[in-house]
């Protein structure tokens, strides 16, 4: 037997329950990671986002993929087909897979509390890093419009990590 084939046992497996992890909030909205980068010898990270209703992410595209899973509730997920805006329903135990550069989306379109778990890489990880604050879980969700400034912020930040927002739609290009 080679012993370049042999896999040295490491240590550091553990569980990260629910309503653990590491806390943000960006865009009034809290997102809670569950396992970063560094957790996955870099090659993806995890966090939970608790969407209340009218909450959601706007239309933006990304090199990279991304999955979200439905762990309660519905989110309705926006994408483009053929040059125009569709909207997908998931329910709890259903997957959205959005592939490298797809113009995508999401919202909790309901009157009641969804929460869904989504996959980001490194460059993810990184913006949110730069753009969120840090939050306590116990702080409660913000209510109303983002801080205006907060969001201007977080938005001239995504280029920097190849992350791209549509331009929110107008009378004439709804």
């Amino acid at each position: 037997m080679s012993n370049s084939l042999q896999i040295p046992p490491t240590e550091g497996v553990r569980k990260v329950g629910r309503g653990a992890g590491e806390h943000f909030e960006i865009a009034n909205s809290h997102f809670t990671w569950k396992a970063k980068t560094a957790d996955t010898g870099y090659d993806f990270a995890i966090y939970e986002l608790p969407l209340e209703p009218t909450k959601g992410v706007p239309l933006h595209a990304h090199p990279y993929a991304e999955v979200f899973y439905i762990l309660e509730g519905q989110v309705d997920f926006m994408r483009l087909v053929q040059g125009q805006l569709e909207w997908v329903s998931c329910t709890s135990g259903d997957m959205l897979i959005v592939p490298p550069n797809a113009f995508h989306g999401f919202a909790n379109r309901t009157k009641h509390p969804a929460r869904l778990l989504s996959t980001a890489n490194g460059l993810h990880q990184a913006y949110f890093e730069e753009a969120a604050r840090t939050v306590v879980a116990s702080d409660p969700l913000p209510t109303g419009e983002p801080d205006m400034n907060e969001l201007m912020r977080a938005l001239s930040l995504a280029p920097k990590y190849n992350l791209f927002f549509a331009p929110p739609a107008t009378e004439t290009s709804a």
